[in-house]
Order: structure tokens, then C-alpha cells, then sequence
């Protein structure tokens, strides 16, 4: 599980990275893009948190224990 969760979190800063490269690139280039662009770079990240809050309350792990650790 922790393998796992070390997977997510490198596939989740790659695709944070790629959205910034593409927005810096659809700005500089003047692309009709960049306002989409820019509202999946603000809105991923808020779904990426909104889940994982609602996955905790969901399984009642306040505390954040690992599965692994127990």
C-alpha cells in the first residue's frame, strides 16, 4: 500500500508540473488554450485535495495512520 501511495503522489507532481509547463507555454505562445489551461491548473490540484479529504472522513482515518504501520 505504501508502494502504491508513493506511485500516486509521482504520478500527481508530474501532472502538476506538465500543467504549469503547458500554461507558461499556451501565455507565451498567445493560445487560445490558456484559459483552459489555466482552470485545470486550479482545478486539479482542488480535486486532488477534495478527494483525499473526503476519502479520510469517509474511512475515519483522522489521524492519517498507514495501513502498513499498524
Amino acid at each position: 500500500m505504501k508502494k502504491m501511495k508513493r506511485i500516486f503522489a509521482l504520478a500527481g507532481v508530474i501532472l502538476l508540473i506538465g500543467l504549469v509547463i503547458l500554461t507558461l507555454y499556451f501565455a507565451v505562445t498567445g493560445s487560445r488554450y490558456f484559459m483552459a489551461s489555466l482552470f485545470c491548473m486550479l482545478m486539479v490540484p482542488l480535486m486532488m485535495y477534495v478527494y483525499m479529504f473526503v476519502y479520510r472522513m469517509v474511512k475515519g482515518d483522522s489521524a492519517g495512520e498507514d495501513e502498513d504501520t499498524k
